[in-house]
């Protein structure tokens, strides 16, 4: 996300540094490639205000982007000694279900470090008000703007056959808040008269266990395992529908990318961000968490609709990186 954002924003004519804490990375290369990378040899986090101070002196920039509540915390301690700095704090998903932070310690610790801060973006309506609900004092400069997902190649979606392909596609890491065994659950459940096969695209520590229950369950022929995919939209656009069967999500970003490509979407209702991509149920079919009969209901409902690919093409144009690049100049002013 944080690349997708700073290409949008070089794009526009801005300047942009990306900075480690240490040069390191499946993204690096990447990084590298399009960006002055900046190695802040920090590899421990008290360390972080002093060597971001140091880059301030050195570089001098107009603004800075923060993601994760240890480093926005470090980041407005810098900001502190340089108040000309604009700063953006990026909020991915509701601080109340992280793991990473205790529930009482972000509310005391954001409540009053935040305030350092310009702006505090949230990526949806539900991690902007699960911030304000356990902050104090911040909402004057909570927005939400949502991730910057770019579409894949055109060429990608002119091979894009017009016949149905029948084909359910599930990406995503292959662990417990993502809920991929209520995927093979109720994939299951699915009519045999409702032709379909399923991959699974990701991988992660649940991949053996629900390759035993796939075998279990009779769906060998039906279900496959492709594993991680740098470029998910290469399965995507061989794909008819795309289910999310998440516990819980900031804003859910393959959703998107299933809608760049045309593809209907059934997701479970595991936060607000499912809303405000699919507008309640206009564009893809909500039902609730942890329900494998209504995800197989839906999952047959949405194979046999007749939703426009197109529709959802356009639906999802408001999430480009260059809509979502110029929401950001904006907050930064």
């Amino acid at each position: 996300m944080a690349l997708n954002l700073a290409k949008a924003l070089k794009d526009a004519g801005a300047q942009v540094d990306i900075l480690l804490m240490s040069r390191e990375g499946e993204f690096l290369e990447e990084a590298t490639r399009d960006f002055n990378v900046v190695d802040l040899r920090c590899r421990r986090t008290y360390k972080l205000p002093g060597r971001l101070m140091a880059y301030f002196i050195k570089w001098r920039p107009n603004v800075l982007i923060s993601s994760f509540w240890k480093l926005n915390l470090c980041s407005c301690l810098a900001k502190t000694l340089f108040p000309q700095i604009r700063l953006l704090l990026w909020e991915h998903s509701p601080p109340s279900e992280s793991a990473n932070s205790p529930k009482w310690l972000y509310a005391i610790s954001a409540s009053v470090l935040y305030r350092c801060a310009n702006t505090i973006v949230a990526v949806s309506t539900g991690v902007y008000k699960d911030v304000d609900q356990w902050t104090y004092g911040l909402r004057r400069r909570l927005v939400v703007i949502f991730n910057a997902i770019p579409q894949p190649d055109p060429h990608l979606l002119w091979a894009r056959r017009a016949a149905s392909m029948n084909q359910v596609i599930w990406v995503g890491r292959l662990d417990a808040p993502k809920n991929p065994g209520l995927m093979l659950e109720a994939f299951a459940l699915v009519s045999r008269a409702c032709p379909a096969n399923l991959v699974f695209v990701g991988d992660g520590r649940l991949r053996p266990e629900l390759e035993q229950r796939c075998k279990a369950l009779g769906l060998e022929e039906r279900v496959r395992f492709l594993g991680y995919r740098p470029n998910p939209y290469i399965e995507m656009v061989q794909s008819d529908l795309l289910v999310l069967s998440s516990d819980r999500e900031g804003l859910g970003n393959v959703i998107i990318e299933a809608m760049h490509c045309g593809l209907r979407v059934v997701s479970t209702d595991c936060g607000e961000g499912i809303h405000d991509i699919l507008l309640d149920n206009r564009y893809g079919e909500i039902v609730p968490t942890n329900d494998k009969f209504a995800l197989a209901k839906a999952i047959e409902r949405e194979l046999n609709s007749h939703q426009a690919p197109q529709d959802q093409i356009d639906a999802a144009r408001r999430f480009s990186p260059q809509v979502i690049a110029q929401q950001f100049l904006l907050a930064m002013r």
